[in-house]
């Protein structure tokens, strides 16, 4: 079974807050206290994210974060793939080659689902969701 995990759901709260003061820099410590994350998991989170480049940190004195690119350019897929390092919905869809695709009735079922559940992620992007 597919299960989001809580880091994803705390990345994704924390994109859907910066996104709705998109234009502006947001503290992390106003982050953590808004939506009830400890400081150093979203720490975490924001780092990750960053480093997928949906976010983008300014240290200094202005201290903070905001998004990295326009509202429409940021998919859920973007910030998924950026804190989660597993996409698949199986083991299976995770290689490019099935050892038992030979063998197995519902290899591509498998991939075809897995390539229908990334392609709703990438349409779902931060300007759709907010509305």
């Amino acid at each position: 079974m597919l299960k989001l995990s809580k880091k994803w759901w705390y990345a994704l709260k924390a994109v859907l807050y910066i996104a709705e003061w998109w234009q502006e820099l947001i503290k992390i410590i106003d982050i953590s206290n808004k939506l009830s994350i400890s400081e150093s998991l979203l720490r975490r989170i924001i780092s990750d994210l960053e480093r997928s480049n949906v976010l983008i940190t300014v240290k200094g004195r202005l201290w903070g974060v905001k998004l990295w690119n326009e509202l429409s350019k940021i998919s859920l897929y973007d910030i998924l793939n950026s804190v989660w390092e597993e996409l698949w919905i199986t083991d299976c869809t995770k290689w490019l080659i099935c050892d038992n695709s030979n063998i197995c009735s519902t290899t591509l079922l498998l991939w075809n689902l897995q390539k229908s559940f990334n392609w709703i992620l990438k349409l779902q992007t931060l300007d759709k969701i907010i509305k």
